[in-house]
Order: structure tokens, then C-alpha cells, then sequence
């Protein structure tokens, strides 16, 4: 028992600078602490079972409640760490706190005891201390909750796009979120266009950010026959993605009709082809 006492003394929840911000837990200090855990756990339930430690088996079992407390205590905080550095940066964003206030609140109220108690473990990271804050493990563990609820509200807004927008389902989610975390920046979507729509490459934007065009990987360019202004969608990606793809029909019938007719006009075959 002493040993084991005197093991953990030197042992501390080391943490790391997150975006210069926040902390999160080291992951080398969390292999190590959990090795000694899983080690100590198993020798205090062996002590535990022997008929020789009657005379201190309050001394075990408080132990070995310790150890317990401990492990499922760190368990939580490492599902919880996860599920912030995951969301925090989709809560960062203005538009996103707009269009889901009620998880953005949750997020919030998680984010701010985030901060306050991996500050506080940062000024002592001695795991025989962290271990005695008060309400430690209840306060992650209420955490865990929020997130998830967070987390459901998140996936169902997500669901609720790609039902107005399908072409949103060959997205993953991290890449959906980046394109609806700066709703006001169509340019934003360019890099995903080549999974949204097969044959496209990227949008031709004025200096106003009006989409003229499509182009393909090999630059091949073709005019729209209408002009489309992401800004007048407010914000609303699928509306204008909408668009774009029931104008990208009637761009390519009006080219195909366009290069019919000339055809017949041009001079040469070698002509027609580089024109069209």
C-alpha cells in the first residue's frame, strides 16, 4: 500500500497549450497515469481478496475507490476533451451561434468550465491534488451530457441541409461545417464544388461575388445563362447551391444548342472544335 502511495506522488495530469487559449490533457502523462491505474487496480483488488489484510481493509477499499473514481473520472474527461476540441471550433463561428442558438448556449456554459478547470489543474497538475478537487468528476460528467446533446442538435441541423441541398451528402461533416461556418464567404465553397457536382471544378466569381460560369478541371469554361448572387441567399448555402445546379442544366442544353447551330456556320471542324 505504502508503495503504491509513494508511486503516485511524483504523477501529474500534464497538460498542453490548445490554440494558445485553452489546455487539454498531454497524451504521454495520460498513458501514464493510466498504466499505473490499471496496475495499482489490480493489486489492491489482489490485497482486497487476501486474509491477511483484514486488519487494514478500510485503508484497501478506500483505495481502491480512489483508483476507481480516478480512472472513470479520467475516462469522462477524455470523452469530454474530445467532443470540445471537436465542437469548439464549429461554435466559434458567428453564423453557426446564429443558426443554433439553443446548442451554441449549451457549448457556451461547457466551454467556460472547460477553460476555468483546465486552467486551474494547469497552476497544479499533481494528480494526488486533481484528484481531491471537489466535484470534479460530477462537473465532466455533466459536461458529457451538454456535448452530446450539443452533438445531436448539431447532426440534426446538418440532416436538415442536406435535405434541402442532397448534393450535401457526398460531403463529410467536417467539410459541410466548413462550408456553413462562413455562409457569408461563397468563395469558401470552391474547394468541395469537385464533390458536390461531378463535372465541375470550381465557379467563376466577379469582384462582387456573382457567379458567372463553371469550369471544368481542364479549364474549360461554361458562361451561365443566368447571373447568381450568393449574397442575396443571407447566408443560406443550399439556396444558392440550388441554383447553381438548376442553372448549370440549362447552361450546358443552351451550349450544346449553341454549338449545334455553329456547326453548320464554321469554317472548319478544327475551328468549331477549338471554339466550342
Amino acid at each position: 500500500m505504502n508503495k503504491m502511495k509513494e508511486e503516485w506522488v511524483p504523477l501529474n495530469f500534464d497538460v498542453k497549450d490548445w490554440k494558445g487559449f485553452s489546455f487539454i490533457l498531454d497524451g504521454e502523462a495520460v498513458e501514464i497515469l493510466q498504466t499505473y491505474l490499471d496496475d495499482h487496480l489490480i493489486k489492491t483488488q489482489t490485497m482486497k481478496g487476501s486474509p491477511f489484510a483484514k486488519f487494514q481493509l478500510d485503508e484497501i477499499i478506500a483505495w481502491e475507490d480512489q483508483l476507481i473514481n480516478t480512472q472513470e473520472g479520467l475516462e469522462v474527461w477524455l470523452k469530454v476533451q474530445t467532443a470540445w476540441m471537436a465542437l469548439e471550433p464549429v461554435f466559434s463561428s458567428d453564423d453557426i451561434m446564429k443558426q443554433m442558438p439553443k446548442e451554441g448556449a449549451k457549448f457556451k456554459e461547457v466551454d467556460q468550465v472547460w477553460r476555468r478547470t483546465m486552467k486551474t489543474i494547469s497552476e497544479n497538475p499533481t494528480a494526488l491534488d486533481v484528484v481531491k478537487i471537489e466535484g470534479l468528476n460530477e462537473s465532466f460528467h455533466q459536461a458529457h451530457a451538454k456535448l452530446e446533446e450539443v452533438q445531436k442538435g448539431l447532426n440534426a441541423y446538418l440532416d436538415s441541409k442536406c435535405a434541402q441541398f442532397p448534393r450535401f451528402y457526398f460531403l463529410s461533416p467536417e467539410e459541410l461545417l466548413e462550408i456553413l461556418a462562413e455562409t457569408k464567404e461563397p468563395l469558401r465553397v470552391q474547394p468541395h464544388l469537385k464533390k458536390c457536382f461531378e463535372g465541375i471544378n470550381a465557379l467563376e466569381f466577379d469582384d462582387e461575388k456573382k457567379i458567372h460560369g463553371m469550369l471544368s478541371a481542364e479549364g474549360e469554361k461554361i458562361p451561365f445563362t443566368k447571373i447568381i448572387d450568393p449574397v442575396a441567399a443571407k447566408g443560406a448555402v443550399e439556396q444558392w447551391l440550388r441554383e447553381v445546379e438548376s442553372v448549370m442544366i440549362t447552361s450546358v442544353k443552351n451550349t450544346i444548342d449553341g454549338s449545334q447551330q455553329a456547326y453548320r456556320k464554321a469554317a472548319s471542324r478544327e475551328q468549331w472544335v477549338t471554339g466550342w
